[in-house]
Parts: C-alpha cells; structure tokens; sequence
C-alpha cells in the first residue's frame, strides 16, 4: 500500500493520538478547566462549566448565528444588515467570552488536539437540531506551513467528528489556503478583509455542483473567512453553503 505525505502524517497522527489516549485518557479532566470529572461526562465538561459556558441557545441572528442583545428588535444583527453573505446560514454553539477563549486557545495552541472529538460532538448537537441536507462537510483550511508547525488543523479535527455523526463524507481537500499572510487577531473588519482576498481556492478535482456543503471553524468574527471559503465553494458551483463554529462573538 502506497500512502502520499498527507496519509502519512495523518497515520501518524492517529498513532499518536491513540498511544496518548491509552497513557493519559482525555475523559477524565474538564476540558474547560482541567477538574478531575466522571469520563461519562456529556462533552467532557464539568458541572459547573457546562452550566457557566455562555451558550448561544437564546436569540441568535437569522443569518450569520451570532448571539443577538436582549434589546434588538430586528432578526438580523447589525453586521448582517450592513454586509451581504455568500453563505445561506450560520450557526454557532456559545458566545465568545473569557471561558470560551481559554478552551479554543488549549486547543489550538497547546496541542490538545483529543479535545477535537470532544467539541466536535458539541457542535453535532447544534447542527442537528437544524435538520439540514448535508451533502459533505469540509473545515476552513490552514495554510500547509502552518499546520506543518502546529501538528493539526483544528477545525479539521471538529469537522471530521460532525461528518462522522451526520453520516456524511469529509471533504478535506476541496478547499485550499493558497497563502498566508498576518495573523487575523489583531486585525479590524476591513483589514481582514484585505487579508483574505483570494486566500482560499476550491479544487477543482472535485465536482460540488449542486451540493450542500457543511462547512466548519473554530470562531465566527466578522465573518470575513466563512465569506471567503463559501465564495469558493460557490463560484465552484456548490449550491448552498452553510457555516458552523464552535463559538461566535455577540451583536
């Protein structure tokens, strides 16, 4: 059997994860703030950060998912009102605040990447209750370089657990980062936009005509890189593309 670079690394990877789990099981530590827990339970989070987690299951916003103010009357929130999206919808899990920063930043930057099936599993919750039409789900992409460095994509990882769940396939090669310029963080609206100008390309080894493509991330902002990637899928063809993160910051 022949396996390419990214077989490889992936076998590798999963060799890994697996010898980690068996020496040091991730069920059994809160993801959120590391408490011993029951390994039964629901997403390894604890009591007291299951209940404290700011989930966004009040009033969202109609069309990018974002958590919307007590006082706001209108359906969309005032990003949505004053910039058009390529994508149908978003959605999203809890809003972005302090608690929600800490578990996305062990995970991305501590290399916990067991916490992928466990937040995974969070973000199937969500999308099921929305009973879509999934044809495939796929991840924003990072740039090789980058993901060289960190190890793992992790909205990759989420990904791959909301497909597997949906019963769907994963799609990690139709889209593609072409190229990377300065971190997104420290950037406003306008300057991200800039940023991202023909960052992301669809394959075209792929036929997504007509397709409804699930499409994952870690964190929704301004919504500049679900624009980009659903821009590509779209001028590729696909017909409906619908956004889904892990968390979101509040309008």
């Amino acid at each position: 059997m022949h396996l390419d670079k990214r077989d490889f690394r992936d076998l590798l990877f999963k060799v890994g994860k697996r010898s980690l789990e068996l020496a040091f099981p991730s069920s059994i530590y809160c993801i959120c703030c590391g408490n011993l827990i029951d390994p039964s339970r629901i997403y390894a989070l604890c009591d007291d950060c299951l209940q404290n987690l700011r989930w966004a299951n009040e009033r969202t916003c109609g069309k990018c998912g974002k958590a919307l103010e007590n006082e706001r009357k209108n359906e969309l929130c005032h990003d949505c009102q004053q910039n058009v999206h390529w994508f149908e919808r978003g959605f999203t899990c809890m809003q972005y605040g302090t608690k929600e920063k800490e578990i996305l930043h062990r995970f991305k930057f501590n290399g916990a990447a067991y916490m992928g099936s466990k937040l995974g599993k969070i973000m199937l919750d969500r999308i099921l209750l929305e009973e879509l039409k999934i044809d495939f789900v796929t991840a924003v992409p990072m740039h090789k370089k980058k993901q060289a460095k960190r190890g793992y994509n992790p909205a990759e990882l989420m990904a791959k657990e909301v497909a597997k769940g949906l019963c769907v396939p994963y799609n990690g090669q139709v889209l593609k980062r072409n190229y990377y310029k300065a971190p997104m963080n420290k950037l406003d609206r306008n300057q991200r936009k800039l940023n991202l100008i023909d960052s992301y390309s669809a394959s075209v080894l792929y036929d997504i005509h007509g397709k409804s493509i699930l499409l994952i991330d870690d964190v929704y902002t301004t919504g500049s890189t679900a624009d980009e990637c659903s821009k590509a899928l779209k001028e590729a063809g696909a017909d409906n593309v619908f956004v889904l993160t892990l968390a979101a910051g509040v309008n």
